[in-house]
């Protein structure tokens, strides 16, 4: 059966520097693959040259479109143009409009759940978090069908907002990579070089946009709770924070502390995944999927994480690569650091069974052709 969707973005997602934006960019890849992906988004978005979907800018980048109804008309226009048979909207944001767009055009409309973002909104300590929870309950009360990226958001969904059962499906974030890349050794000796780094010592390192508070806390639990421990029980190892926006203080920290280096921005992300050995993550704050640890499984990384951290992951899938210590317990991280440093990392198939973005998109287009 054929399959043509408007999806609802109000964001820039183009270009995809960031986790979060990648996501969404490369969802939306991979299922204009499947079927037409009519993308509405902002004029803010560079021109799209490498993806699927078919982008329309109709959207200003003024704070105005997230007022209800915003650019009612000229969505309808589209779904009539384009024949389109779903809507589908990335976060509750336009919830009014999709659901309005849904009564008078007659189709039903798709909400993705990136987490739940009432929670992450009161986590971060914003005050407007009670006005989310009330847009969040009516944006899943609304919508068709729901798709969650953890099977925990999809229980506190139903628990908190009394959604059926029904109408929830499992949808994560996934990998472009379809098994583990290879050439380790040889990227290694490359990143080694570039960063003057001794490559016989195990690379640990964490990645993300580092102005980001609960990413920002992670970087100072590294620097602060996770390298003296290792360093009291004399593991020689090598420790690289990679991303933009450190604070200048954090920076100046490790500057002073030896076996870590700031990398900064990566300008060759590929060489630094395969060439690194273990991912460090230990996240304690934030919402939802945490994209730099499937990332990391995917390219058969060791993965030492925090409970917080591995928050909607599923360990059957990532066998031995993923091992978790309780929040706050650092002794615990620092001796899961060490058994991963005397491991070797075998990601299993399953994982990519089930997170391969192909694989994923296919059920997403199933469950709008059927419901």
């Amino acid at each position: 059966m054929s399959c043509s969707i408007l999806s609802i973005v109000p964001y820039t997602v183009l270009p995809p520097v960031t986790g979060g934006r990648q996501g969404i960019a490369v969802m939306h890849h991979y299922i204009g693959m499947v079927c037409e992906d009519h993308m509405v988004s902002t004029e803010t978005n560079s021109p799209n040259h490498n993806y699927s979907f078919r982008l329309h800018p109709i959207m200003s980048g003024s704070k105005f479109r997230y007022l209800p109804f915003y650019k009612y008309a000229a969505m309808a226009a589209l779904v009539k143009k384009y024949n389109i048979s779903s809507i589908y909207c990335d976060h509750p944001y336009m919830a009014f409009t999709a659901t309005l767009l849904s009564k008078r055009l007659k189709i039903p409309w798709y909400m993705r759940s990136h987490n739940i973002e009432s929670e992450r909104f009161r986590s971060l300590k914003k005050k407007c978090w009670p006005l989310m929870y009330l847009l969040e309950r009516f944006a899943m009360k609304s919508a068709s069908g729901i798709f969650f990226v953890t099977q925990e958001d999809k229980e506190t969904a139903i628990s908190r907002y009394h959604i059926p059962g029904a109408k929830c499906h499992i949808a994560p974030f996934g990998t472009p990579l379809e098994k583990a890349p290879q050439g380790h050794d040889e990227a290694k000796i490359k990143l080694a070089a570039d960063l003057k780094l001794n490559p016989e010592l195990p690379f640990l390192y964490f990645l993300g946009v580092l102005d980001y508070y609960p990413n920002t806390q992670a970087v100072s639990f590294i620097v602060d709770e996770v390298l003296p421990r290792l360093q009291k029980k004399g593991i020689a190892c090598q420790v690289i924070i990679a991303g933009k926006g450190l604070p200048g203080n954090i920076q100046q920290q490790i500057a002073n502390t030896p076996n870590i280096l700031y990398a900064g921005f990566v300008p060759v992300l590929e060489t630094f995944l395969v060439g690194t050995d273990i991912m460090l993550n230990p996240v304690q704050a934030g919402g939802g999927i945490k994209t730099k640890v499937v990332e990391a499984l995917a390219y058969n990384k060791i993965v030492v994480s925090t409970t917080t951290g591995a928050a909607g992951l599923q360990p059957q899938a990532c066998g031995n690569n993923l091992m978790i210590a309780a929040d706050n317990d650092w002794d615990a991280f620092t001796e899961n650091i060490i058994t991963a440093i005397n491991t070797r990392p075998q990601i299993p198939q399953s994982f990519y069974d089930m997170y391969y973005w192909g694989n994923i998109a296919k059920k997403v287009k199933e469950i709008m052709v059927n419901d």
